[in-house]
């Protein structure tokens, strides 16, 4: 079965966060990107199953607090 993948914009969307907190949580490992596009600018390409991991953990932190 064929990989998903999201760009930055649309996991940003799904975890409701600004594009520079996904920067950190990447830079930090809390979310692992599959690829990045060449250049300095070049956009993280996710998969679809990351980013709901990264929801998934995150709901339950709120959950539990």
């Amino acid at each position: 079965m064929p990989t998903e993948y999201a760009f930055a914009a649309e996991a940003c969307e799904a975890l409701s966060i600004d594009r520079s907190t996904l920067t950190r949580w990447v830079t930090s490992g809390r979310i692992k990107p599959a690829d990045k596009a060449p250049g300095l600018r070049g956009p993280y390409m996710f998969t679809r199953d990351e980013v709901q991991r990264v929801k998934d953990e995150r709901d339950a932190t709120r959950a539990a607090s």
